[in-house]
């Protein structure tokens, strides 16, 4: 009997155990977390990870480096293994992670570009978890980014351009894309595989400055050796390619673009041949960067002729080029590209070709291109130029230009033009092998329409408010000292204005301005007008960018209404002066660069909106307050109700809140009155710094008074007064002459 109790004993006592082991972890709860490595000096590493989620039984955590014990896709751990770990901390329940200091470990590996850390968690228990693995890099193990390039091309001649790649040198700083460029491994390989092209003549600059010959090596590449990059001699003889190797030496320099700007020039070639280019750049690490290559064809041996004069539609008022809805249309004599040389075509304003002769065809196409400061820009445009769009020919007659197949001009049409503008073209011809024409240059005047009569300041341009009188606008947001006025008082910038015998522009002004054409954004809208994409776009509605918002040469000139009054519904809000029946009224119009998180930027820009500058602050009183029943709610009145009885008086003295109140002074010292804060909401914003915030800089003294004060809710004041913003600034407006 006693042996038979004793089984069901022991019988129960292992039901017990299977039953405590029925729901055992998994292997992913005792594996150690969110494993990172960071770089705290030139070679000094810390490895941080998290503890795993069970923590019951956790002993120690074992590291090994490099492979040579734990390989870098093993999962579990023998006890051989265990004593060879290269370092072992004993687990501590103190926080939710540990570190290490590899510093002195990885001192040995240092040559290399990067080491394999293995680390594990042991458990007193059965249990286990897998093993983590991750790398510390050393060395530069990012390649430098691609080198895109442009071409073009003569008839024995091909020209790359191309920017200084950016390359990020160190692993653990990923912001930093500066790091130093070797050089340029580059190929150029004839189609035709007859053409001895070895003997070519090489030239690169940098900057538009010619580099030394030491630093371009013919018939030489780039190898890797080490933790950097060697030149070696290329063992090629094939005549139809040429390598050759662009030492640099620098890292791509953010402070100035064009010092990163690139050009080689490779003469002596075929005409009408096309050759292979191909471009890598090296690092000082010897990574290379993802091969570039294209195809880039010479031109034939005779550039096409271009003519040298305009034809324009003038102006009935001042004779000058007229405008057709913002739009110049262009005209001019068609060109050819004779087929011999010399070339009985005689060339001048216009081209002469003898009757009968046939030695020439059409050009493909025209380039057509706008002085922008220093630059050329192609003319801005809301469509893709084809090929056939100069297919098209005109005949001058009864001084009206007709659609004629065999007419002798072509035209173009300019898009955005405003009233007055003085524009610098450039044109060119362009044949079937790409060869280009002479650059044909000229500046046009053009006519400021029907307003031409009527004289503005300078910097400023006409405006019509109605059929029968006109005024002057300035075509910017105001400039001082070639920067734009903004983060300025109402009072300040209607000042401003009238130091100079102006005025601030009222809102009738801006609307008439605004609305000029039919608009509801102050922008000439081009078909297919989409005023989303316009604004954002063109006028940095929404952006936040303030950098071009506050760049005169980052404007878009195409952000401007049809009298060429630029950027009202965009890059900076405006100060206007609207009329009521106590005086003038303090408004800002139009939008700026600013993200209104959930706003449309459309219905922000429109014409007609206008914003009053508001501030929530506390509604507060000094005086008794008088209680009265109302059914189930106590009604608070600042004055005795004689009709009923009250239910109770709260004294001054009773009172918890504090109101703070200060003298505010604009940046000359001259007063702009007082202001208050809730003493109470001073202390849990910060105090002075989120005046600083609330005021924009403007100057205040105090607290001047404290007031023990009842805070009765919120209210919304108008804050016109004492407004800043750095997103506001203003413009003046002037009588027409």
């Amino acid at each position: 009997m006693r042996s038979k109790l004793l089984a069901i004993f022991i019988f129960l006592l292992l039901l017990a155990c299977s039953n405590e082991n029925s729901n055992p972890t998994y292997p992913f709860e005792r594996t150690v977390l969110d494993i990172s490595i960071a770089k705290t000096c030139k070679d000094c590493y810390i490895m941080r990870w998290r503890h795993p989620i069970e923590k019951k039984d956790l002993q120690n955590y074992y590291i090994w480096l490099d492979t040579s014990v734990v390989k870098d896709s093993v999962q579990n751990i023998s006890q051989s293994q265990i004593t060879q770990a290269s370092a072992n901390i004993a687990y501590s329940s103190k926080g939710e992670s540990d570190s290490l200091d590899l510093t002195g470990l990885v001192k040995a590996f240092l040559k290399r570009d990067s080491l394999h850390i293995a680390i594990w968690a042991k458990y007193s228990g059965s249990e286990k978890g897998a093993v983590q693995h991750l790398y510390v890099h050393f060395g530069d193990d990012v390649p430098p980014s691609v080198v895109y390039f442009s071409d073009s091309a003569a008839s024995k001649s091909i020209w790359i351009n191309w920017v200084r790649p950016t390359d990020q040198r160190d692993f653990y700083s990923p912001e930093e894309v500066n790091g130093p460029i070797v050089g340029y491994d580059i190929s150029v390989e004839a189609a035709d595989r007859n053409e001895n092209i070895r003997n070519a003549t090489v030239k690169a600059s940098l900057a538009g400055q010619a580099i030394n010959s030491s630093d371009l090596k013919l018939f030489y590449k780039f190898k890797k050796e080490g933790h950097g990059v060697v030149l070696e001699e290329d063992k090629n003889q094939n005549q139809s390619f040429l390598r050759l190797v662009i030492l640099d030496r620098k890292g791509f320099e953010s402070d100035d673009i064009q010092a990163n700007s690139w050009k080689m020039e490779v003469s002596g070639l075929k005409p009408e041949e096309h050759y292979k280019i191909t471009i890598v750049a090296y690092d000082s690490a010897g990574n290379q960067s993802k091969p570039e290559n294209r195809i880039v064809s010479t031109t034939d041996t005779i550039p096409p002729l271009i003519a040298s004069k305009f034809w324009f539609y003038a102006d009935p008022g001042d004779g000058l080029p007229r405008l057709d809805s913002n739009r110049l249309i262009l005209f001019w004599p068609r060109s050819v590209d004779p087929l011999e040389s010399p070339t009985p075509i005689q060339l001048d304003s216009s081209l002469r070709i003898p009757s009968n002769y046939q030695k020439y065809r059409e050009v493909r196409k025209y380039l057509i291109e706008q002085k922008n400061g220093a630059d050329w820009e192609p003319i801005a445009r809301d469509f893709v130029v084809l090929e056939d769009y100069y297919n098209a020919h005109y005949k001058l007659e009864k001084n009206s230009m007709k659609l004629d197949t065999n007419g002798e001009f072509i035209s173009d049409t300019l898009r955005w033009v405003l009233p007055g503008d003085t524009i610098t073209l450039r044109i060119r011809a362009v044949d079937k092998s790409g060869y280009y024409s002479n650059a044909w240059i000229e500046t046009i005047v053009v006519s400021k329409g029907e307003l031409w009569k009527y004289k503005c300041p300078q910097n400023f341009v006409p405006v019509k408010m109605d059929s029968s009188s006109v005024f002057c606008m300035e075509k910017f947001q105001h400039i001082s000292e070639d920067k734009f006025e903004r983060n300025i008082l109402y009072e300040k910038a209607k000042q401003k204005c009238e130091d100079l015998d102006f005025r601030l522009c009222t809102e009738l002004e801006w609307n008439a301005a605004c609305t000029a054409g039919g608009s509801r954004y102050g922008v000439i809208e081009e078909r297919n007008f989409s005023p989303d994409k316009f604004l954002f776009g063109h006028c940095g509605v929404g952006t936040g960018d303030s950098i071009s918002a506050n760049s005169i040469a980052k404007r878009n000139k195409i952000c401007a209404n049809r009298n060429g009054v630029r950027d009202l519904p965009g890059q900076l809000q405006e100060w206007v002066t609207s009329k009521g029946d106590s005086g003038d009224i303090p408004l800002i119009k139009g939008s700026s660069y600013a993200i209104f998180e959930g706003a449309s930027r459309v219905e922000l820009a429109q014409c007609k909106n206008r914003f009053t500058p508001t501030r929530i602050r506390p509604k507060y009183t000094t005086e008794s307050v008088y209680l009265y029943r109302s059914g189930s709610r106590i009604d608070t009145l600042l004055q005795p109700d004689t009709s009923r009885t009250p239910f109770g008086i709260l004294d001054p003295s009773k009172f918890t809140g504090t109101i703070l109140i200060y003298s505010l002074t604009d940046s000359a010292g001259n007063s702009l009155g007082t202001d208050y804060v809730n003493q109470e909401e001073f202390n849990k914003r910060g105090g002075n710094k989120w005046l600083d915030v609330i005021w924009q800089g403007l100057k205040y003294e105090g607290p001047i008074e404290k007031r023990q004060a009842l805070i009765l809710g919120m209210e919304s004041i108008n804050a016109s007064k004492f407004f800043l913003d750095p997103t506001v600034g203003f413009r003046c407006c002037a009588n027409s002459k």
